[in-house]
C-alpha cells in the first residue's frame, strides 16, 4: 500500500479505506506476505463493471435515439 499511497495526493489512511472498499466490491484482491500487503486488480471484477457500464450505455443511448427521433418527427409534423 505504501507504493500506492506514495503516488497519490491523499493520506495513507484514505488509501487504505479506498482499497478496503475496492476489495469489498470485488475489484481488487489482497494478499499478505509478512507485514506487507499486496493488492492486485481482479480481472473478473473489472469485467463485471464493464458489463454494467455497457448495459447502462446501451440503455442510455437507446433512450437518446428514441428522444431524438421523437423530436425530429415532431418538428417534421410542424411543417
Amino acid at each position: 500500500m505504501n507504493a500506492i499511497a506514495a503516488g497519490l495526493p491523499v493520506s495513507r489512511p484514505a488509501v487504505s479505506q479506498h482499497l478496503k472498499v475496492l476489495k469489498e466490491a470485488g475489484l481488487v484482491e489482497e494478499r499478505s506476505e509478512g507485514a506487507r500487503r499486496y493488492y492486485s486488480v481482479r480481472r473478473e471484477g473489472l469485467l463485471e463493471v464493464r458489463a454494467w457500464l455497457d448495459s447502462f450505455w446501451d440503455g442510455a443511448l437507446e433512450a437518446f435515439k428514441l428522444e431524438t427521433e421523437r423530436t425530429h418527427n415532431a418538428k417534421k409534423g410542424d411543417r
